[in-house]
């Protein structure tokens, strides 16, 4: 198989991916740029339906930079699967019509992206349990999935999907934020400047309070009951070290629950590469290591948005245009106002990485609530739903010696299914890491290898059937 020649790809078209392809695009440097999904834009842009709110100004500036990579010579792959990465750096992709292509390039921007986290509670698979996230892109086809909801987890988040529930004629029972109310006020002088994004989450607020929402901090989601299905969900007041105050029970009647514990980065294919990682809980959890132009420790590889820290898409958009930038200067061909502009946004992207960490800090818990949270747990609770793994599987792997999240994946195949992990990754950690008594950084990350996603294994040994 041949490997087609691009100066620079471009993994991931979300906000940072958009962004640096639009920067080469407009210098006239020949790049491609890869998403698995079918339209450009990421969560945040890739369901949505009509004009932006003027209090969305990032959504609107990443709407204008998807036109004009059609106006210019960027070459994009949709619905193609990022599935190995040599050094080179060579890219394996997987078409979803069918296929393998092979990319050799001299750069590559690694911008793939977020996915939610979740923490497990005895009836969290139940149907009728879904992520906050995929009901807010439910919502942007115009698809209310249900008539009544709790919305419930932790983060600020929460309150957003909340709001466009309301806003779409759904009712919220109850909003359980497990984070308590003062972590959700900003440090001074963090929104200074930020009017805009002051203004939309007040609305929000409003909208949810008007509608008789009842918004409970400091209140956990405690299970989720049905026959066959979701049919209420009991939550529960929870002190600051993460027990259950007891009489605080509430059963609340609901047909759907939109849960959310924030997000953590997709580094995978970072990983893969052999980018050097770091953790930082409150940006995300493991990151993509990169210095301040956004190289990673690998000749050739950049990493920008969500990889770099989870921080929203006016940090991804900033730090797509950063590494592109970045990336002509490489080339020399970048002039004296370019060289200042990666200045004013090295300088701009540490204030948007303040913001991160408050975005992300009410939906971490502090050692102490992690313990209790899992202490709480029945053995029965499933953990990993491809490979039917449960917690007392976890437990007994533990119990046998192995002290890591790598070591009891190979033990239980825990991370091993159809999803790779994607859902459970994350929980194995937060469980691992209570059960020991060790910080959730404190182990590396599971090994990955290519391929990233689950393929036809004819297709990788040539066999076209």
């Amino acid at each position: 198989m041949a490997a087609e020649r691009f100066e620079v790809a471009i993994a991931g078209g979300g906000p940072a991916g958009i962004a640096c392809a639009a920067v080469l695009a407009q210098a006239g440097i020949p790049g491609l740029l890869i998403d698995e999904h079918p339209r450009l834009g990421g969560p945040g842009l890739r369901h949505a339906a009509g004009a932006f709110s003027p209090l969305a100004p990032a959504w609107a500036r990443a709407v204008r930079a998807i036109r004009s990579l059609k106006k210019e010579a960027v070459t994009v792959l949709p619905r193609t699967g990022l599935i190995g990465i040599e050094p080179g750096p060579r890219l394996l992709l997987a078409p979803e019509e069918g296929g393998l292509r092979e990319i050799a390039c001299r750069r590559l921007v690694i911008a793939t992206g977020a996915r939610e986290r979740f923490l497990p509670f005895p009836g969290w698979t139940l149907p009728g349990v879904i992520a906050t996230g995929a009901v807010q892109m439910l919502l942007k086809q115009g698809i209310l999935p249900a008539a009544d909801f709790v919305v419930g987890g932790a983060g600020p988040f929460l309150l957003a999907v909340a709001a466009d529930i309301v806003r779409r004629g759904g009712c919220v029972r109850a909003l359980a934020n497990e984070g308590r109310l003062a972590d959700l006020l900003p440090p001074p002088g963090l929104l200074a400047g930020q009017g805009m994004k002051v203004i939309d989450g007040l609305l929000r607020t409003l909208r949810v309070l008007v509608s008789g929402t009842r918004i409970a901090h400091g209140t956990r989601l405690l299970e989720a009951r049905g026959a066959g299905r979701l049919q209420a969900v009991v939550t529960a007041r929870v002190d600051k070290s993460g027990r259950v105050l007891r009489g605080s029970e509430r059963v609340v009647p609901a047909a759907m629950l939109a849960m959310g514990f924030g997000f953590t980065a997709n580094i995978e294919p970072a990983q893969l590469a052999g980018c050097p990682l770091f953790f930082e809980d409150t940006l995300g959890g493991w990151l993509v290591q990169t210095d301040e132009s956004l190289r990673t420790g690998v000749e050739g590889i950049y990493a920008a948005g969500e990889v770099t820290g989870v921080g929203g898409a006016e940090k991804s958009l900033l730090e797509g245009r950063l590494a592109g930038l970045a990336i002509l200067e490489e080339m020399g061909r970048l002039d004296a106002a370019g060289r200042g502009e990666i200045t004013r946004l090295q300088r701009k992207r540490k204030t948007l990485l303040s913001f991160g960490r408050w975005f992300n800090r009410p939906s971490r818990f502090a050692a102490a609530c992690r313990m209790n949270w899992v202490a709480s747990l029945p053995d029965e609770l499933t953990i990993c739903r491809c490979e039917e793994v449960r917690l007392a599987d976890v437990r007994r792997a533990l119990a046998a010696g192995c002290r890591t999240p790598a070591g009891i994946k190979k033990a239980t195949r825990c991370g091993m299914g159809v999803c790779q992990g994607s859902t459970c990754k994350g929980i194995l950690q937060e469980v691992v890491a209570a059960l020991t008594g060790e910080p959730p950084g404190g182990f590396p990350p599971p090994s990955v290898r290519a391929p990233l996603r689950p393929v036809d294994l004819g297709l990788l040994g040539g066999d076209t059937v």
